[in-house]
């Protein structure tokens, strides 16, 4: 695997100067010992970004290091990052991020998270002193006791609970904002057994004076897609696919494929959908079609069935309610997959037979030659919108796929001519 730090800075100090910004940065990376899944929110607060990207040059080169060294293990060990952000009256940006290590050196998976909470007006991270006042202190204690107990009474541990939860704020240090709740977290042992994963303690603002703290509700915006295109079965087509967008570079694909008259299938990731809804309404507008490729790029094939039913439902919840769309097929993380995984979800799994390694190689001309050599009607071309060089070798594949008479349409289009040829039979 290549090496992502220093470098990575450097990549995130050029970036800074682009004028596409980030919203969310995505790190997917796999060699034969590790796989790497990484995304967390760009803030544009100078101090703040700074502030979670050190953390994530620390996380990733801990476990780089750690596993790296591992070659004669049967399976990857496994880093992934996701995020909450929430922006709050326009003050208080709160990120939280929540850190999963897996491994067959592991007894169990690892979970932790790291909370920040920057006051836009102070220009400093704050704590809980800095947001309840004395007056609300007692009340803060008895509601977090008792929601403690009510949620995770079978796991905690009395003894670190009379230790830990007193009325001295900096006992705290975990804690976000919500849209409705100041929410306080413990890390698995913090207070609990060693079998609880993180402790999660939502606590409405009404409780403690802080009835205010609320952000007014994005209004879905609503879409129009095209007309369903005419389509001849006698035509050559093949379906581009990108995979762990939305990024930065989506909106200048989209809008290149639309030029040109041609179509694509993206599989997103669920927590991209919220700071991205700009960027995916207009892709569905534009004939597009959006894939579910999990919510945070977690390994789905070493989940547990719930988990991986819930990485499935949270992507298809949160596109219905941002932008009222429910994808009908699903793309794996990693392209793994199994006969189990393909029985507990109604989604249709979609692989590809071209791998463009655009994640891999730099070179845009490599990329191309990758994409094109060797086109076949019915293909299915894997690349990935978060990369800079792949938004650049796009405007070379499409021309190039067209010259050879080929139409470029959705995997669901694909699938329907396939269909209509198979009854002309």
């Amino acid at each position: 695997m290549k090496k992502l730090f220093p470098l990575f800075f450097l990549l995130l100090f050029i970036g800074c100067n682009q004028q596409k910004p980030d919203k969310v940065k995505t790190i997917i990376e796999e060699d034969k010992n590790m796989l790497i899944g990484i995304n967390y929110p760009v803030t544009n607060i100078p101090d703040l970004d700074h502030i979670i990207e050190k953390e994530i040059e620390t996380i990733y080169n801990t476990f780089s290091n750690e596993y790296q060294q591992f070659s004669n293990l049967k399976e990857q060990s496994e880093l992934n990052i996701d995020y909450q952000y929430q922006i709050v009256n326009k003050r208080y940006y709160s990120v939280v991020l929540k850190v999963f290590v897996n491994s067959s050196t592991l007894a169990h998976p690892i979970t932790y998270v790291k909370t920040y909470l920057f006051d836009t007006e102070k220009s400093k991270l704050i704590s809980l002193n800095d947001l309840i006042s004395k007056n609300e202190r007692k009340t803060f204690i008895t509601t977090l006791t008792a929601k403690l107990f009510e949620k995770y009474s079978d796991c905690l541990l009395l003894d670190e609970i009379k230790k830990k939860i007193n009325d001295n704020l900096d006992s705290y240090p975990l804690f976000s904002l919500s849209k409705q709740d100041l929410i306080i977290y413990f890390n698995p042992t913090d207070i609990s057994a060693s079998y609880c994963s993180i402790l999660e303690i939502p606590i409405p603002y009404s409780k403690i004076g802080l009835d205010n703290f609320t952000q007014e509700e994005k209004v879905m915006q609503e879409i129009t897609t095209n007309e369903n295109k005419v389509l001849d079965p006698k035509d050559k087509f093949i379906a581009l696919t990108f995979d762990d967008g939305p990024s930065k570079y989506t909106k200048e694909i989209i809008e290149y494929l639309h030029n040109q008259d041609a179509n694509a299938t993206f599989f997103i990731l669920g927590n991209k959908v919220e700071l991205y809804q700009d960027v995916l309404g207009l892709s569905i507008k534009y004939g597009n079609e959006l894939g579910n490729h999990s919510y945070n790029h977690k390994w789905m094939l070493k989940l547990d069935m719930n988990d991986y039913v819930e990485q499935i439902t949270q992507t298809q919840n949160i596109l219905k309610e941002k932008l009222g769309y429910t994808p009908t097929l699903l793309r794996p993380t990693y392209g793994s997959v199994n006969d189990e995984m393909k029985k507990h979800t109604d989604l249709e799994v979609v692989l590809w037979n071209v791998d463009t390694m655009d994640w891999k190689y730099k070179n845009v001309d490599k990329i191309v030659r990758r994409a094109t050599s060797g086109a076949k009607d019915g293909n299915i071309i894997l690349m990935h919108d978060t990369k800079k060089q792949t938004a650049k070798a796009i405007k070379k594949i499409v021309p190039k796929l067209k010259e050879m008479g080929y139409q470029l349409i959705t995997v669901s289009e694909l699938k329907e001519i396939q269909l209509l040829r198979n009854n002309m039979k």
